[in-house]
């Protein structure tokens, strides 16, 4: 209400009300001031009922800084004082300038504040025209932030795809709403601060969460929009690029496969690719070392480098007639090398086409089976004498060139594995391999070279149909004193597939519970750490519950341990029925359990229903009971919850602060739960 010693309401009404400017009449209180009349003009500029409020309850901290500066500057001289601001009105970033009039009456200090509109340089209002339009009929997804990082105005297009009512949301600190991505707002933060200073960057990528809480990426342009050299606000342009994000990732993995099988490639035979001509383009390290030739001795020249002469020109016209078709051709070619040397390469010749289906260069993949012939003539030399020796032992011989190829597979294997001993000659030995001993089979040949003496390896054999078999070898590689040293690798094995099992049982005992078979803390300290890789990758949240059943002391004391033991369990069967495949059940002892539940959401809501909803699947399944003997069983359960990450990282940790609510939800009642807060 306005003082009754100035002038009245209805007066000032006369005074101002037709006025276009804004009037404001403010009473110094403190270090504040309160509202006390406003024009319908400058009531409009605000969401709420003014007169009465303090400006610090209805303007920003820079703003209140700004006004409350200049309007004690002139109760300090006593004189009109003037600043210029600009003003959010309307979706639009508008100039003005204040007078301040002081009014000193009856001891009490006022200022009457009038603010006029000022007209933008042309240039500016111009530019900011311009991307307004842009800003409103754009398919993109547009923002306009103000400088102190309050969100002004969104089009369509992102009003759309974040499902936000700006109406809501308009003048909110943008940082703090809900589309934005936690784990890059440090980012976007910086990238709005440099805008701010001027600075304009169209390629920087960032991240919002969309309506159904999908994280998006987008490519963003930060336009500081400027007047007199100051940025009054920052316009940002979103270019969605999720898919081709996702996809950039999955190229990525597919360039990752390729380099890797380029890598097994380069490691098994000679590469060489030419153009149409034939001219050479590329070739590989082998492909040189194969020839003699340096790398500009054969770039540019065609194969007519290495023609030995022993093919007939009949033999190359026909290999040129299949590949121009687009076909793939195979064959054997015999070349010499830099020196004269003559030797054989087993090859393939793959036409590559471009988008158009065009041939644009030939890829020729060679083999060197000059040595390989060498050696199966002299093992069949011997074989006889060898097998002698090989035919009446079960231990698994087997010999190998540098790449894995089978020169020879003793008797046993083909007892054991049931080829026949044809079809593993000249086999790669990985193909003998189970899948997870493939990778330890590489390493050995990787380390070829470096295989001076003997080693050990345990290998998984898969059968012909299919029997998985445990070998346990000692391989050795044999350097030939011949003419380009025929390396090969000589392994010694025998069939541990018993022992491995006896293992793996030893093992299953210490990772488990030997009454109910469940996993013990120390399998849940091994597996924490994946858990919580993988929590983190899908940002999501885990939870940890203890578990203690009500009254199992009773139980033991009235029925005897044997039907305690019965007893756990039970209740461990209750709480495997009510968790799923992703989730883990641990006993920590007696009848306490520890459940972790993953795939939870971080928004404490869902999560927390989430595990209320795994809480009642246990009540369900402990009351429905159990018969032991002619006794049966309904018991309760007491449970304490912790939440990664909300409640720690380290699972000690959040199994102690679990245990702490469980203790607490004990104490109030049995058969209740408590989290962890």
């Amino acid at each position: 209400m306005m003082s009754q010693s100035l002038l009245s309401e209805k007066q000032f009404n006369m005074l101002f009300n037709k006025s276009k400017d804004f009037v404001f009449l403010c009473k110094k209180l403190g270090n504040d001031y309160t509202y006390i009349y406003t024009n319908p003009v400058a009531r409009s500029i605000f969401n709420e009922e003014v007169i009465g409020k303090k400006l610090t309850e209805v303007r920003s901290i820079e703003l209140t800084n700004l006004i409350v500066k200049y309007y004690n500057l002139a109760l300090e001289l006593n004189e009109q004082q003037s600043f210029q601001d600009y003003i959010t009105f309307e979706s639009e970033v508008r100039k003005y300038e204040t007078t301040v009039l002081p009014i000193i009456h009856q001891e009490q200090q006022y200022i009457l504040a009038i603010t006029k509109e000022i007209a933008f340089e042309r240039d500016l209002q111009d530019k900011y025209l311009f991307m307004r339009n842009i800003f409103f009929k754009t398919l993109l997804s547009t923002i306009l932030v103000s400088k102190d990082l309050k969100l002004l105005e969104a089009n369509s297009a992102f009003i759309q795809t974040f499902n936000i009512d700006m109406q809501i949301m308009r003048g909110k600190r943008f940082l703090d709403l809900n589309f934005i991505d936690q784990d890059t707002m440090e980012e976007l933060q910086q990238y709005l601060v440099e805008a701010q200073h001027g600075g304009m960057f169209a390629t920087k990528l960032v991240h919002f969460i969309d309506r159904e809480g999908v994280k998006r990426s987008f490519t963003a342009t930060f336009s500081p929009l400027r007047q007199e050299n100051e940025v009054v606000a920052v316009f940002i342009i979103l270019q969605d690029i999720t898919k081709y994000f996702e996809q950039e990732q999955m190229l990525h993995q597919t360039s990752h496969i390729l380099e890797t099988f380029k890598r097994a490639m380069d490691s098994a035979a000679d590469i060489s690719i030419t153009d149409i001509n034939g001219k050479i383009v590329d070739v590989n390290e082998r492909f040189l070392k194969q020839t003699g030739y340096t790398r500009e001795e054969i770039i540019g020249n065609t194969h007519q480098i290495v023609n030995s002469r022993y093919h007939p020109p009949e033999f190359f016209h026909n290999l040129w007639a299949t590949i121009r078709s687009g076909n793939v051709w195979h064959g054997e070619i015999c070349n010499h090398d830099k020196y004269g040397v003559t030797y054989w390469n087993e090859t393939t010749i793959i036409p590559l086409n471009d988008l158009e289906g065009n041939i644009t260069q030939y890829l020729g993949i060679h083999f060197n089976v000059s040595e390989k012939k060498r050696v199966m003539t002299q093992l069949r030399n011997i074989e006889r004498t060898f097998r002698v020796i090989t035919e009446n032992t079960n231990d698994l011989i087997i010999i190998t060139d540098e790449d894995g190829i089978i020169s020879y597979a003793s008797p046993s294997y083909v007892r054991l594995l049931g080829y026949e001993e044809e079809k593993l000659l000249g086999k790669f030995y990985a193909q003998l391999l189970a899948e997870e001993s493939v990778s330890k089979w590489q390493t050995v040949l990787e380390g070829f070279h470096d295989n001076t003496r003997e080693q050990k390896v345990e290998l998984k054999l898969q059968g012909k149909h299919g029997e998985l078999f445990w070998t346990e070898g000692h391989y050795k590689v044999v350097y030939s004193n011949d003419y380009n040293g025929m390396n090969q690798l000589i392994m010694l094995s025998r069939e541990i597939t018993e022992r491995k099992k006896r293992e793996s049982i030893l093992m299953f005992m210490a990772y488990h519970d030997s009454l109910t078979n469940l996993p013990n803390r120390r399998y849940l300290d091994k597996e924490f750490p994946h858990l919580l890789e993988k929590a983190e990758s899908k940002y999501e949240s885990i939870a940890i519950v203890y578990i203690d059943g009500d009254n199992f002391k009773e139980i033991n004391d009235c029925y005897g341990h044997d039907v305690g033991d019965q007893f756990i369990c039970q209740f461990s069967h209750a709480l495997v029925k009510s968790v799923s495949l992703d989730n883990l059940v641990v006993r920590v002892g007696g009848d306490e359990f520890v459940v972790i539940l993953t795939n939870l959401s971080r928004n404490k809501e869902i999560r927390t229903e989430q595990v209320q909803t795994f809480i009642e699947r246990v009540r369900m399944h402990l009351h429905e009971g159990w018969a032991i003997g002619e006794h049966y069983f309904q018991t309760t359960a007491s449970m304490g919850v912790a939440f990664y990450p909300d409640h720690g990282e380290k699972l000690e940790k959040l199994v102690d602060l679990a245990d702490q609510a469980l203790c607490e939800s004990k104490s109030n009642q049995k058969n209740s739960y408590k989290i962890y807060d």
